[in-house]
C-alpha cells in the first residue's frame, strides 16, 4: 500500500486542483456573459434616451425620493438644495435593465457614478462604478459581478490619475467611498414608484 500512496497523493492534488480550476473556468464564463449582456443594456440606452429620473430631496438622513418629469426640473431644484444622489432609469417591457447613480459629497470633494445593470428577473448582473476623488487626486473605476443567487462573483479594480486617467497606484491620502449594494430591483430606494 505504500508503494501506491504517492500516486494516490498525486491523483487526490490533480482532482482538487481541477475541480478549483473548473470553478474559475465557470466564473470567467459567467462574467464574459454578464458584460456582453451589460453592453446588450448599454446600447439599448444609447438608442432609447427615455429615462426616469429621480433624486433624493431629504435634508436629513431618512431618504427621500421623488421623480422628475426631466433633467431641467431636477436641476433646477438641485441649484437649489444641492442634491447629493440621483438617478436615471432604463426601462424594458416595463422591467428596470438599467439605473445609474451619482452620488457625491455637499463639499464637492468626490463624486461617484455607479451604473447598475439588472438581468430580467430584478436580479442584479453587474455594478460599474468610477470614483473621482481630490482624496489623493484620483479616479477608482471598479466592475462587480454578480450571480443570480447575489454571490458576489469578481471584481476588477483599476487606480487611475484624477487628471490623466493614467493608471497609478493606490495614494496613501487616498479616501474610499462605498458603493451601495442593490441586489435587485426591488432594493432601488425609489422602488414603490416604479
Amino acid at each position: 500500500m505504500s508503494r501506491f500512496a504517492p500516486l494516490l497523493i498525486l491523483l487526490l492534488c490533480l482532482a482538487t486542483s481541477g475541480a478549483s480550476l473548473g470553478y474559475q473556468g465557470q466564473n470567467s464564463v459567467e462574467v464574459s456573459a454578464i458584460d456582453a449582456y451589460a453592453k446588450k443594456i448599454d446600447l439599448f440606452i444609447k438608442r432609447k434616451n427615455r429615462q426616469r429620473i429621480f433624486a433624493n430631496v431629504s435634508n436629513d438622513n431618512a431618504d427621500r425620493w421623488l421623480e422628475f418629469k426631466n433633467e431641467s426640473e431636477r436641476d433646477k431644484l438641485n441649484d437649489e438644495n444641492n442634491l447629493s444622489e440621483t438617478a436615471l432609469v432604463w426601462s424594458k417591457s416595463r422591467k428596470v435593465m438599467g439605473a445609474n447613480f451619482t452620488f457625491q459629497s455637499g463639499s464637492g470633494d468626490w463624486v461617484e457614478y455607479v451604473m447598475y445593470y439588472f438581468r430580467n428577473d430584478g436580479s442584479l448582473a453587474k455594478i460599474q462604478a468610477q470614483l473621482n476623488t481630490f482624496h489623493g487626486n484620483i479616479s477608482v473605476a471598479r466592475d462587480k459581478y454578480y450571480s443570480r443567487s447575489g454571490r458576489l462573483l469578481t471584481t476588477k479594480t483599476r487606480y487611475l490619475d484624477l487628471k490623466s486617467q493614467k493608471p497609478v497606484r493606490r495614494r496613501p491620502d487616498f479616501m474610499d467611498e462605498e458603493i451601495p449594494i442593490y441586489q435587485s430591483v426591488r432594493r432601488l430606494p425609489f422602488f414603490k414608484q416604479l
